[in-house]
């Protein structure tokens, strides 16, 4: 009888737990209904607010609602059946559309890695996307990889119209490309980040306003910023044996086109008042902006 007892007392907790688990089984599914509910409502809310940021990147691209009707009913089709399947075929539209044009416009002797598996990736690469573009690419590449791995009815039918509306925004501006440019934007963006490494050493605050006009105007400013800079700097990228080779003439026509157009207004225009360096980045990020040489439609 002893031994009865001892069993029932080590049965008496676990069969109590599974009462009350039992009894409380409504309780507890309504409270994780709950919870699910918030954290499906937490990453649509988040999903929205990434679509308006690459809204806002893709600007304000008219699309004829003529165009593509049988492409779009049917992508609407499944939306309505299954949100995240649709972003991800609206993505695989945009892919196609890059490898396309890169299939058309790539040289026979390029050197890029996997050009056409990658054909995005190497639109950017070469500067044929502006900054906007590739910035809202890579937003809609980022949701397109969290809409593979949510469960469906996280998307909701608002955001998946919305993100393929985009997508196919960015395919005509893919599709309208003519030329790769001459110019990489990589030429641009590592010069950047030679010029902010200088300004940050704090070592060449003397290189003044009227010294770097004086260079631009004589088309010498690369060569002085890497006698001047020697030891501290690597402009090796832009020398004769380097992989920019060719854009040393370019930036030296581009900085001498920007002073006889803004020399003078550093002050107004860019809020470049002390440092040569700083009236450099700014010019230098014009370029980017402008797209002027390196982008064949904003010349």
């Amino acid at each position: 009888m002893e031994h009865v007892i001892k069993i029932l007392d080590i049965l008496a907790w676990p069969a109590t737990i599974m009462i009350l688990l039992w009894i409380g089984r409504k309780p507890i599914q309504k409270l994780l209904s709950f919870i699910e509910s918030v954290k499906y409502k937490d990453v649509e809310v988040k999903f929205g607010k990434q679509l308006a940021q690459v809204k806002e990147d893709v600007g304000d691209t008219v699309l004829d609602p003529s165009n593509e009707v049988e492409n779009k009913s049917e992508l609407y089709a499944l939306i309505e059946v299954s949100p995240s399947s649709a972003i991800i075929e609206a993505w695989k539209g945009l892919e196609i559309a890059a490898r396309n044009k890169v299939k058309e416009l790539i040289s026979p002797g390029e050197k890029y890695r996997n050009a056409l598996h990658r054909p995005l990736d190497y639109l950017e690469y070469t500067g044929a996307l502006i900054p906007s573009t590739a910035r809202a690419i890579r937003e809609m590449r980022g949701l397109r990889n969290q809409s593979a791995h949510a469960e469906g009815k996280v998307i909701s039918k608002e955001n998946a119209i919305q993100y393929s509306d985009l997508a196919r925004a960015i395919r005509k501006q893919i599709e309208g490309i003519t030329d790769l440019p001459k110019i990489k934007l990589t030429a641009l963006t590592f010069l950047i980040i030679e010029l902010n490494h200088l300004v940050d050493s704090g070592k060449f605050n003397d290189i003044s306003i009227d010294e770097v006009y004086h260079h631009i105007e004589n088309q010498s400013i690369l060569p002085f910023l890497t006698e001047k800079t020697k030891g501290v700097s690597d402009f090796s990228f832009y020398s004769k044996d380097g992989p920019y080779s060719n854009f040393t003439k370019f930036y030296h026509e581009q900085m001498e086109r920007l002073y006889h157009g803004c020399a003078g207004d550093h002050k107004r225009k860019w809020g470049v008042e002390n440092l040569g360096l700083c009236l450099l980045l700014a010019w230098t990020n014009e370029l980017i902006q402008q797209g002027a040489g390196w982008h064949p439609s904003e010349m």
